[in-house]
């Protein structure tokens, strides 16, 4: 594949897809050993969907989750039917690889194909099971089959409990990790790394709906002076302390993050220019409110909105050069 790229490698849906194909291989030999070419054929098959579905992944038509979900598909689909028929229904082997192709679907990430198809693969198995019953022709061994059937369902059921658990376990992880990285350790405001992620986004929503989104610039007047009389301590409190301020004063769909140094960030979604100097007027009276210091603490504050620029880039410097406009006309 032209697109093996680490990344690509580590994924699952490609470790998957090399699983399949090695397992397909195993297959298409051992039926051949057992003079079964019905199902040596669907094999044969699956293998074929493999390679055209890596040609296609790599040529850029298809993404790695379909490229992997169509073998799946004739696994699931076509061969668990024929290898239950084949190897004597419920007393064969097919219901033990049935449990594995149950663990493969609830392995995907892609949730809503995922559901389906184990809904669907579910009713398949229900199906066969019920046939199995209505028509085996044998003598049948009623404490047996149940046994068979109970710790048929059970394996299945736990299987399905256990990877979903450890798939929500490692979403939580993942996504606590994501929000520490995104985080400013002083602060605990979004940092400066995840301010494009949230921009994009604001842009668009606003190219595609119109929403207007507002962006305001704001530092401590004379930080380094603070810094300098009375210490990096005092001056770390009085971030952390105009921090709080801005998450008390903005709404719970705005974003903060810490710029850099004494600098902060207001990303404001669906606002007019009225709300957006009342969320900046906010702001300013809670930090005029801060106790504690020996020292004022004071800031600038640059506003904007989206519209009066020609693009996301364009509205933080209007923003940004308000703000040092703001400074400049107090030190005056």
């Amino acid at each position: 594949m032209q697109n093996d790229s680490p990344i690509l490698q580590n994924s699952t849906p490609f470790k998957m897809l090399i699983a399949c194909f090695l397992s397909c291989v195993v297959g298409v030999v051992l039926m051949a050993a057992t003079s079964n070419f019905l199902l040596m054929g669907v094999f044969i098959g699956i293998l074929l969907c493999i390679v055209v579905a890596a040609r296609l992944f790599s040529a850029g038509k298809i993404s790695i989750e379909t490229a992997c979900l169509a073998p799946m598909l004739l696994l699931c689909f076509a061969y668990t039917p024929l290898s239950w028929f084949a190897y004597n229904g419920l007393l064969g082997c097919t219901p033990y690889l049935s449990i594995l192709f149950i663990a493969v679907i609830v392995l995907t990430y892609y949730s809503k194909i995922q559901l389906f198809m184990l809904s669907l693969y579910t009713a398949l198995l229900l199906g066969l099971t019920v046939h199995w019953f209505v028509t085996w022709p044998g003598e049948k061994d009623t404490n047996q089959i149940v046994n068979i059937l109970v710790a048929y369902v059970l394996t299945a059921s736990v299987i399905v409990f256990l990877v979903e658990g450890i798939k929500r376990k490692n979403r939580e992880i993942n996504r606590r990790m994501t929000d520490l990285s995104m985080r400013d350790d002083l602060t605990g405001l979004l940092n400066r790394r995840s301010i494009q992620q949230v921009l994009d986004r604001m842009e668009r929503i606003f190219i595609k709906e119109g929403s207007e989104y507002g962006i305001v610039m704001m530092d401590i007047d004379h930080f380094k002076s603070i810094n300098d009389l009375y210490g990096h301590n005092w001056g770390d409190s009085a971030l952390k302390s105009l921090a709080a301020c801005i998450l008390k004063s903005i709404r719970s769909l705005d974003y903060a993050f810490r710029f850099g140094g004494d600098e902060f960030l207001l990303i404001l979604p669906d606002v007019d220019r009225e709300t957006l100097w009342q969320i900046c007027a906010r702001i300013e009276e809670a930090s005029r409110g801060m106790h504690g210091f020996d020292f004022p603490v004071a800031m600038s504050t640059g506003c904007a909105l989206r519209s009066e620029s020609s693009d996301s880039a364009a509205v933080l410097e209007l923003a940004d050069s308000r703000m040092y406009a703001a400074k400049e006309s107090q030190s005056k």
